[in-house]
């Protein structure tokens, strides 16, 4: 017996040095790939005090930018505040940011999933770039960083107090939560048009299940964080900024403003999302019909929000590719929350786990080791 738990223990520790290995070098690839992409496009007009066109001098001018681009351009007022001090940082700075961010999202997933080990991070960080759809303009490009990597940090953060008040209904508030959910929930609120909603909706899901399904009150920080995710989702689409924009494009019937919408979403379901689509079809009927597991409530809660951010993006003119960001995601996440459950039930599964994990970390490196 005694040896037995030494191999085991021996085990556990060079899957966990394997495991971090393997995050320092795909760490390393992407601290690379950031400085090898300049600011490029967006990044030049941002990088600019957009009322005047004069160079960025303070915070003052990132102001008046966005009083202007609310008014004249958009509602992603928040999240283009923060690429305008970025840009004003510099390449390096923003370079050590953007890393950073990424590390951080990686992170929340683990948190998200309800799984923080090392190897969950490894998953993690491999699949947000394995599953992307376009990795140099969500994940290298400046504005694509921060719309995207830095969005999606916040809104699960926002969304975790709830998602683990669904897991443990009797576990008590997080410290200070009544404080730092404000900020959260009008961040996550204002950050884009689908995601935003999306957050809203799945938070009111969550809070509705605990009254009337655990019998529970909807406590002080459920609802002042839902009022200012609701603030900042009215902000981010009902901007007169965005009416602007949509009266200079031009008018299509509605027959063929139906079929582009319908094309966009089909190509975004079909092409964008598939790669994520397909790993979370696997693990969910491993789950649900190898195994006859079921799904928790904060499982369904994360479900419901890929596919509310999915839809919600039929109400869009554009569905780019990197649009599709949050969703994959949110995907990763729920993801690794159902393989966890896997490995914890089969626990003879976890060799082919790893070597899930391998393939998508050595396609992740590649990936970031030929991005130009």
């Amino acid at each position: 017996m005694p040896f037995k738990d030494n191999h085991e223990k021996k085990k556990a520790f060079y899957g966990t040095a394997a495991a971090v290995a393997g995050i320092l070098i795909l760490a390393v690839a992407e601290w690379i790939c950031h400085r090898r992409v300049p600011f490029m496009m967006d990044d030049l007009w941002y990088a600019t005090n957009l009322k005047t066109d004069q160079t960025l001098q303070g915070l003052g001018d990132v102001l008046e930018s966005q009083l202007w681009h609310f008014m004249n351009w958009g509602g992603r007022c928040v999240t283009h505040g923060i690429l305008q001090l970025t840009l004003m940082s510099g390449e390096l700075a923003a370079d050590i940011l953007n890393l950073a961010a990424t590390l951080l999202l990686g992170w929340m997933v683990c948190v998200t999933a309800g799984w923080r080990k090392p190897f969950c991070f490894l998953c993690a960080s491999s699949l947000i770039v394995a599953l992307n759809a376009n990795v140099k303009m969500s994940m290298f490009w400046q504005a694509g960083t921060v719309n995207y990597v830095y969005s999606s940090v916040w809104i699960l953060a926002f969304l975790w107090p709830w998602l683990r008040q669904v897991e443990k209904p009797e576990s008590g508030s997080l410290p200070l939560v009544n404080l730092w959910i404000l900020p959260l929930g009008l961040m996550a609120g204002w950050s884009n048009e689908n995601m935003g909603p999306a957050s809203l909706l799945t938070a009111l899901a969550a809070t509705v299940y605990l009254v009337k399904g655990q019998k529970r009150k909807a406590c002080a920080w459920m609802v002042s964080g839902m009022g200012t995710c609701l603030l900042g989702s009215i902000l981010v689409v009902a901007a007169p900024g965005n009416f602007v924009r949509a009266s200079a494009v031009e008018k299509l019937p509605f027959g063929e403003w139906l079929y582009e919408r319908f094309f966009s979403m089909l190509r975004a379901g079909a092409d964008y999302l598939f790669p994520s689509a397909v790993l979370l079809a696997a693990v969910l009927l491993f789950w649900t019909v190898c195994l006859k597991g079921r799904l928790r409530p904060a499982q369904w809660m994360l479900l419901a929000l890929a596919v509310l951010s999915y839809g919600a993006m039929a109400l869009s003119p554009h569905y780019p590719d990197r649009a599709t960001f949050g969703t994959m995601t949110v995907c990763v996440a729920l993801s690794l929350s159902v393989l966890k459950d896997i490995l914890e039930k089969k626990r003879a599964m976890g060799i082919y786990a790893g070597g899930m994990a391998f393939c998508y970390w050595v396609y992740a490196i590649y990936v970031v080791s030929v991005l130009r």
